[in-house]
């Protein structure tokens, strides 16, 4: 749940300050006094701008690679300790199912504001607020009493959180779109701090008991805060302030660009990835009576899973190629699923929660890709694609929790494999992506 260049509109990018400005590609540099990050060519240091090796005063990507790791802290521990909060909030997985609902309403939302306050003040200024924010909302949430307070911790947690996660998608497309491979890479160390999360909050559940999940949360908090302060002086990609949009600006964009159905493929694929995180290992600790051991293991190889199926398409460079990528991914993670519902031997059951993990975590950060190719400042148009990414994950805890309150979670989970096969579906009928 895990675990988005030209500007926006096709036309050369605006700085309320200076008027017009159109970036420079001779030697790779901007005109003088541009915001804009200059160009990188394939064969340039990679790493320095994805994890922003060197001195952190200057512009890279390492804010972005440090807000997903602590999102992905926060998603492997959430993966694992499901079945605490779920005791917590009591009235079990449709209650879950509708906090969470609730919690991605508002965070859809949030999203949209997100993508338009990056245009606007660019991704710098808003990333860092968004994630003082997060910072606080995580450790006021771990402290809030069951069952209201904790529902009313994961709804502003969760809608934090939206807004931190668009900012940084905006980032990194902006940096990265028109390299979708290298962008995979980027979102790949989402699931290592993810696989760090399983471990920390396994161990905190051994620790604490049922509170551990509590104190997850705080060292999550912590780890934002650290971010915030180690990359103080780095300027990101679309980093200065840009023009002033509308929240609609983006919706009337996906329609005139034709990107809805890509748009409609990351929101089942959001579906699919937080379902997974949610219900995977819920089925495996809850309904299946598998240890702490078996659900934090299971989650924990899956996100190594996720990592090495991202790094095996980091040299994906063409839209046909990451069309190819994601179809072959969320066929992968359909049969996973299908694995996870129907069989009862609980390693088998493991095994399918990791191929599932592993499939559909390609799809976020290839989809992003194609929305975000040869825009400078894609802020509003990613704004708009991840509201449509967590108006999925709205329906889909909705969904899921209903069918699995009423049939069980098995049946939930085949429902999960069906929006999985629409993902495959709808991206292999876009012919459009070159």
């Amino acid at each position: 749940m895990v675990p988005m260049v030209g500007g926006a509109y096709g036309s050369p990018p605006r700085c309320t300050a200076t008027g017009s400005r159109r970036l420079s590609t001779r030697a790779g540099r901007p005109d003088p006094g541009s915001w804009e990050a200059p160009a990188v060519s394939p064969g340039d240091d990679d790493a320095r701008s994805v994890a922003g090796r060197g001195r952190l005063g200057g512009r890279s990507l390492a804010p972005v690679a440090g807000t997903f790791a602590a999102f992905g802290l926060f998603m492997g521990a959430w993966t694992v300790a499901t079945p605490e909060v779920e005791r917590a909030l009591g009235g079990g997985p449709a209650r879950l199912g509708l906090v969470m609902s609730a919690a991605l309403v508002v965070a859809s939302g949030v999203n949209t504001v997100g993508g338009t306050l990056a245009e606007r003040r660019g991704t710098t200024a808003a990333l860092r607020g968004a994630l003082v924010a997060w910072a606080v909302a995580l450790g006021v949430g771990a402290v809030l009493p069951a069952p209201w307070g904790v529902a009313a911790g994961i709804v502003v947690v969760l809608s934090l959180g939206g807004a931190v996660d668009v900012i940084a998608n905006v980032a990194a497309t902006a940096g990265l779109a028109d390299r979708p491979g290298h962008l995979v890479r980027l979102h790949a160390v989402f699931n290592l701090g993810g696989a760090a999360g399983t471990v920390v909050v396994g161990v905190l559940l051994a620790v604490a008991g049922a509170a551990g999940w509590r104190w997850a949360w705080v060292v999550v908090a912590v780890l934002v805060v650290g971010v915030v302060v180690v990359t103080a002086g780095v300027h990101l990609p679309a980093g200065g302030a840009g023009s002033a949009v509308r929240f609609s600006d983006g919706m009337r964009e996906l329609r005139s660009q034709r990107l809805v159905p890509v748009a409609v493929a990351l929101a089942l694929a959001a579906v699919v990835e937080g379902g997974v995180n949610t219900w995977g290992v819920l089925q495996l600790r809850g309904q299946l009576d598998a240890g702490l051991l078996v659900g934090a293991g299971g989650a924990f190889v899956g996100y190594l899973v996720a990592v090495t199926a991202r790094l095996s398409v980091s040299r994906v460079e063409t839209a046909a190629a990451a069309r190819r990528a994601v179809i072959g991914g969320t066929v992968l993670a359909a049969v996973g699923l299908v694995v996870l519902a129907t069989v009862s031997q609980t390693i088998v059951a493991a095994a399918g929660l990791v191929l599932a993990a592993g499939g559909v975590s390609v799809c976020w950060p290839l989809l992003m890709s194609e929305v975000g190719r040869g825009r400078e400042r894609p802020g509003v148009l990613v704004g708009a694609v991840t509201t449509f990414g967590y108006l999925g994950s709205v329906i889909g805890p909705g969904l899921v929790g209903a069918v699995s309150g009423a049939i069980g979670v098995p049946a939930g989970l085949l429902v999960l494999a069906g929006a999985a096969i629409a993902v495959a579906a709808l991206v292999g009928a876009r012919r459009g992506m070159r």
